[in-house]
């Protein structure tokens, strides 16, 4: 998350220097909360100071117009509405150039949006030779910080299934992993792995030097959330109940039900997109499917449970898988059979899901069974027989 930027933009810079005769200048926001002190942090990084009347902001321009130089802006997302003054210094002074870290778009123009992905990962299902296993980039990373906190610590045969499923485990994610390697002077591999079913509680112990929002997992992901406004906030907590891709139609008949959410859903899912809370994933329909990191969607339901939405928003979940399976299961036996084993296939792990809640609910209903049901078919003719029957 920040760590990851901030570090990529620091490489970045670094690899660049040559190409800015006035240099690389760098100004971080994190301890910043007021965008009105944005302009001051600037002009205190650049050596500029207030003279007289003359407004700040006019000052910065006159430093910058004739110089060449690239502006590292780091930790943006708390102060978007100073985005404007990014916009104005870049107009003001053609030849500099600025390179801004944030969970969300700043949405000004000429900005080119780059998304940090999670590190790189093996293929579980076909891992590597040892030697390329150990240059994959997660993995990398959680060597690394094992041998920072267990001096003797090795990739070896014996564990590297093991750390390599941790580092899936937790989305690639690089804070993530850090604070799981670091827990490996008093864990084994396999003994993480086996307790990361719920990742937050271990994920904790960052380096004291680092800003509080970098020393835990859920601290990390709450500044996202505390950035949120309370629409948003309240659809967040409620797309995590959907452990696999969803549709916006599935998120608009779950998540934005009643008139307590003031917002539109595809506008409040776009503002999600934007703050990296869900990713778009490709489906071969063509149709748009949204998706939550596993260790960001724990944290969403802990929000859901919270706020004590879990089982309405569960029980709405299950009656829209319902009405999906129905509707499927009638056009199973015609023309139209391809098509309908395909969605049932891609809706598949939310299905399961939705059976399992409604078999699990301390209140008996009778959705669990229309399910079955509705799925006996596509669990014939997709070969699950034993899902089926269990």
């Amino acid at each position: 998350m920040g760590w990851a930027r901030t570090r990529l933009a620091v490489a970045v810079a670094a690899s660049v220097v040559d190409a800015f005769p006035d240099g690389v200048w760098f100004v971080g926001l994190a301890p910043i909360m007021d965008p009105a002190l944005v302009a001051p942090a600037i002009a205190w990084a650049l050596g500029v100071r207030e003279v007289g009347a003359e407004p700040l902001v006019e000052r910065i321009q006159a430093f910058l117009r004739d110089k060449v130089l690239l502006l590292v802006l780091d930790n943006f997302e708390h102060v978007l509405p100073a985005s404007p003054l990014v916009a104005e210094i870049l107009r003001a002074c053609p030849r500099t150039k600025v390179l801004v870290t944030s969970r969300a778009v700043l949405r000004v123009s000429g900005e080119h949006d780059f998304l940090v992905p999670p590190l790189a990962l093996p293929d579980l299902a076909r891992l590597p030779p040892l030697e390329r296993m150990a240059k994959c980039e997660a993995v990398q990373l959680f060597v690394q910080r094992a041998v920072a906190a267990k001096a003797d610590f090795a990739l070896t045969e014996a564990n590297a299934v093991a750390v390599t499923s941790i580092c899936h485990r937790l989305d690639g994610l690089p804070l993530a992993i850090e604070l799981a390697a670091a827990r490996v002077g008093h864990l084994p591999p396999m003994a993480l792995l086996a307790r990361l079913e719920r990742r937050l509680p271990l994920l904790i112990g960052g380096p004291r030097d680092q800003p509080v929002r970098l020393q835990t997992m859920r601290n990390a992901i709450s500044w996202s959330y505390d950035l949120l406004d309370a629409n948003e906030q309240r659809l967040f907590r409620r797309l995590s109940v959907f452990n696999a891709a969803f549709s916006l139609e599935a998120a608009e008949a779950v998540a934005a039900i009643g008139h307590d959410l003031d917002i539109d859903t595809l506008e409040g899912m776009a503002s999600l997109l934007d703050k990296s809370l869900l990713h778009q994933v490709d489906q071969p329909s063509g149709e748009p499917h949204f998706t939550m990191l596993e260790t960001v969607r724990e944290f969403g339901l802990e929000q859901l449970e919270a706020y004590d939405e879990l089982q309405s928003t569960r029980g709405r979940h299950a009656a829209h898988y319902l009405a999906l399976a129905e509707a499927a299961e009638l056009r199973l036996r015609g023309r139209e059979h391809g098509a309908r084993l395909a969605q049932l296939q891609a809706e598949h792990d939310n299905l399961r899901a939705a059976l399992t809640w409604t078999v699990e609910a301390t209140e008996p209903s009778e959705t669990g069974g229309r399910l079955a049901a509705a799925l006996q078919w596509f669990w014939c003719l997709r070969g699950h027989f034993s899902e089926g029957r269990n």
